[in-house]
C-alpha cells in the first residue's frame, strides 16, 4: 500500500506544479500582449502613467464593488496582514509597473526589458540563500537558458539597442527589484488567502499609491472621453485582472523561483504580438531566443525526485 500512496502523492504534485506552470504562462501571456496594446495606445498620444494608473484601478473597483455585495467574507483579512498587503501591492505591484514604463522612457523598450529580467536571478538568489530554497541543476540550467532567450529575443546582442541613459537602466533595474519583491513577498499571501482576497488588497495598495503619484482631479480635468474608458477598462482587464489572478493561482502550486522563470514567456509574446500585429520581421536570431526561453520552461518540468541538487540550504 505505501509504494501505490506514494506515487499517487507523486502524481498529485507533478499535477499542481503543472497546473501552476500553466497559470504563470497564461499570466506572462497577457503581460506580453497588453504589451502590443500599450504599444497602440502610445501611438495615439496616450500618456503611460494614466494607462498604469487606470489599468491598476479598475481592476481594484470591480472585484471590491462584486465582493463587497455578493462574497464579504472574501474581504476578511488579519490586521496583522495589512502592512505586508501594502509592502507587495505598493513596491511589488505598483513599483514594477511604474519603474518599467518610467525605464522605457528614459531609454528604450530593449534595455528595459533586459535589465528587469535579472529579476529571476535576484529571486533565485534570495531563494537559494536567505528562503533555504533548493537550487537543482535543471533551475539553474533553466535560469541560464531563459536570460540567454531574451538577450537574443530582445536584440541584446546589439549594442545600439542597449542605448539608454544611467536613469533609465536605473528605473529598469529597480523595476527587476519590485518584480523580485511581488514574487517573494506574495507567495506568504497567497497560501493564508484566497487568490481573490490577496489581489484585492494588493490591488487596494497600488491604487492607494497611485492616487499621491496622479490624483484624481488630473485625471477629470484630462477630459478622456467615453472611449478611452472603454480602452482603459480593456486594458486593465487583459493586464491586469486576468492574468494577476492567474499568477496569484500559479503561486499557490509553485516556488517563486520556478514561477519568475516561467514569466520570462512575457517579453517572447511581446515580440510575437507585435510581429503579428504591428508588422515587422523577426530574425532567426530572436527565433533561437524564443526557443531557448520555451527550453527553460520545459526543463523545470523534470520531477524534483529526479533532480540532481546544485547547492543544497538546510534539510528537507
Amino acid at each position: 500500500m505505501k509504494p501505490a500512496l506514494t506515487e499517487e502523492k507523486h502524481r498529485l504534485r507533478a499535477g499542481r506544479r503543472l497546473k501552476g506552470y500553466l497559470f504563470i504562462a497564461v499570466a506572462a501571456s497577457l503581460w506580453g500582449i497588453s504589451a502590443t496594446v500599450a504599444k497602440m495606445l502610445f501611438n495615439r498620444a496616450i500618456d503611460p502613467l494614466i494607462i498604469v494608473q487606470t489599468r491598476v484601478s479598475i481592476a481594484f473597483i470591480v472585484l471590491l464593488i462584486y465582493f463587497g455585495a455578493a462574497r464579504r467574507e472574501v474581504l476578511r483579512i488579519s490586521l496583522r496582514d495589512v502592512p505586508l498587503f501594502f509592502y507587495v501591492g505598493i513596491c511589488g505591484l505598483a513599483g514594477s509597473n511604474y519603474f518599467y514604463y518610467a525605464a522605457i522612457k528614459e531609454s528604450n523598450v530593449a534595455t528595459s526589458i533586459l535589465v528587469q529580467y535579472t529579476a529571476p536571478v535576484m529571486v533565485a538568489l534570495y531563494a537559494t540563500v536567505v528562503q533555504r530554497e533548493a537550487m537543482t541543476k535543471f533551475k539553474a540550467a533553466a535560469l541560464l537558458f531563459s536570460m540567454t532567450g531574451i538577450v537574443l529575443a530582445v536584440g541584446g546582442y546589439d549594442p545600439n539597442l542597449l542605448r539608454g541613459s544611467l536613469k533609465g537602466i536605473a528605473n529598469a533595474f529597480a523595476a527587476a527589484v519590485s518584480f523580485s519583491i511581488f514574487n517573494i513577498a506574495g507567495k506568504p499571501l497567497t497560501m493564508k488567502y484566497s487568490v481573490w482576497t490577496t489581489l484585492i488588497y494588493v490591488l487596494g495598495a497600488a491604487t492607494v499609491f497611485w492616487l499621491f503619484v496622479n490624483s484624481p482631479a488630473a485625471i477629470v480635468h484630462a477630459h478622456y472621453s467615453p472611449d478611452n474608458w472603454l480602452v482603459f477598462t480593456l486594458v486593465s482587464t487583459i493586464s491586469i485582472l486576468l492574468p494577476y489572478i492567474f499568477y496569484f493561482s500559479g503561486l499557490r502550486f509553485i516556488e517563486p523561483t520556478r514561477a519568475i522563470i516561467t514569466s520570462t514567456l512575457e517579453p517572447v509574446v511581446a515580440i510575437v504580438s507585435a510581429f503579428l500585429v504591428l508588422g515587422g520581421a523577426m530574425s532567426f536570431i530572436q527565433i533561437v531566443g524564443v526557443v531557448f526561453v520555451l527550453a527553460a520552461i520545459g526543463l523545470l518540468q523534470v520531477k524534483p525526485r529526479d533532480e540532481s541538487r546544485v547547492i543544497v540550504m538546510g534539510a528537507e
